[in-house]
């Protein structure tokens, strides 16, 4: 695809400033299967400036990135003065060729692929839900140098859901599959996930909160909501078990490349899907289709944004 300059340069400027996106992601059908709601959603990747709008948005995902940003390595910091700047020049290249993930030859072993998908599941439940997320609590935004070739671990997108008058924390497990059988391979362990942040097995979810808290105290700007949001995890943290499970919303998010599943409206992926110890209104299953190859998208957006 080919994009004016000037369409670009505006949208860019406009995601640097947190400007609301507005490319559209299609709900293309609601349904109960196996007593849980199931949602199909479509991303539009045939409407270039729509297409650009989302590229854009990833693309400053990685860019911001702690091991991406050279402000975070200005030798200025630790008191050296009058540095030549050719000097500089080659540390801030060494530093970028240091911090490029790897590629994997298997995409489930694929940090990019990870983090790329896992940010279109943000996006998708930013635009549609109304979900909010802080960067300063963003795991794969904080990563450290060590950690650039690593899995995150803990919860693939955590967040908050501000429904109404009512503060949850979201939940929110990703799988993403090419797979031409409906249901997929990735079903199970989705399932699996999100079962043991329900049951909060080894803490996962409590650890997850705690995280959260911590990373929202670097957030500048301080205001009323900020200050609820952190009472709501605080208690959450305090609470009894079920108190816990209850102020949860839990979003099982499948990320297919498969168009079989929008032209036949097949939600088949989770037809044996169950949960245990949980409210049915307190989990929605999410079915993304997005006609692109996973690894090669998530490649492309990388290369675009840090040049390899």
């Amino acid at each position: 695809m080919c994009y004016n300059f000037h369409t670009r340069l505006s949208i860019m400027k406009r995601i640097s400033r947190g400007d609301y996106i507005m490319m559209d992601v299609k709900k293309v059908l609601e349904k109960i299967t196996n007593g849980l709601k199931v949602n199909l959603f479509e991303f539009d990747i045939d409407n270039e400036d729509d297409f650009l709008e989302l590229k854009e948005y990833l693309m400053n995902k990685v860019r911001i990135s702690k091991v991406h940003n050279i402000e975070e390595y200005n030798l200025t910091y630790y008191g050296a003065k009058n540095l030549n700047p050719k000097f500089v020049a080659k540390f801030n290249e060494q530093v970028a060729k240091i911090n490029v993930p790897k590629k994997a030859a298997k995409p489930q072993f694929d940090v990019r692929r990870e983090r790329i998908t896992e940010w279109l599941a943000q996006f998708l439940l930013e635009q549609k839900y109304g979900c909010k997320f802080y960067d300063e609590a963003d795991k794969k935004i904080n990563l450290k140098t060590v950690e650039i070739d690593k899995h995150t671990d803990g919860i693939d997108v955590p967040g908050i859901w501000l429904d109404k008058d009512r503060i949850r924390f979201v939940v929110c497990e990703v799988k993403a599959s090419e797979d031409k059988k409906i249901p997929c391979n990735s079903v199970q362990s989705l399932q699996e996930d999100i079962q043991k942040a329900v049951d909060n097995s080894d803490n996962r979810v409590s650890r997850e909160i705690l995280e959260y808290m911590h990373g929202i105290r670097n957030v500048k700007m301080q205001d009323d909501m900020l200050i609820r949001i952190v009472d709501f995890l605080a208690n959450l943290i305090a609470g009894e078990k079920e108190e816990l499970t209850n102020n949860i919303m839990f979003f099982p998010f499948l990320l297919r490349n498969n168009d079989k599943i929008i032209s036949e409206k097949n939600l088949d992926d989770y037809k044996t899907f169950s949960l245990e110890r949980v409210k049915k209104e307190n989990v929605e299953n999410i079915l993304a289709i997005f006609g692109k190859s996973f690894s090669d998208f998530s490649n492309e957006v990388y290369e675009q944004a840090i040049g390899e």
